[in-house]
């Protein structure tokens, strides 16, 4: 081993690790029953909320503006994932009637 790379080894060997200092993590909100009802009663209106309008209700709930984006980000999400499986199901149903007529 060339002395270069035997004095590159040994440095890394000496250098001390440090684990990771984790921040604690901030406690998941939990919507209380009134905020939930609202948040679903707007998302069944407009899907996507303009950013003056997430911040009125962000503030009329008492929530961040980040948690009322975040809100009806995943919500587009789950409506679209759900969209998709109850196609997907129907088009499965389509195809099994077909086949069963035949």
């Amino acid at each position: 081993m060339s002395p270069l790379l035997f004095v590159a080894c040994k440095q890394k060997e000496t250098e001390i690790v440090k684990p990771r200092e984790r921040t604690p993590k901030k406690p998941r909100l939990v919507f209380t029953d009134i905020q939930r009802r609202t948040l679903h009663a707007i998302f069944k209106e407009t899907k996507r909320p303009s950013k003056e309008m997430q911040a009125t209700i962000a503030k009329q709930l008492g929530l961040e503006l980040s948690t009322v984006a975040n809100f009806f980000m995943n919500a587009r999400r789950r409506y679209h994932k759900f969209s998709k499986d109850v196609t997907d199901m129907m088009d499965t149903q389509d195809t099994s009637d077909a086949i069963s007529q035949s």
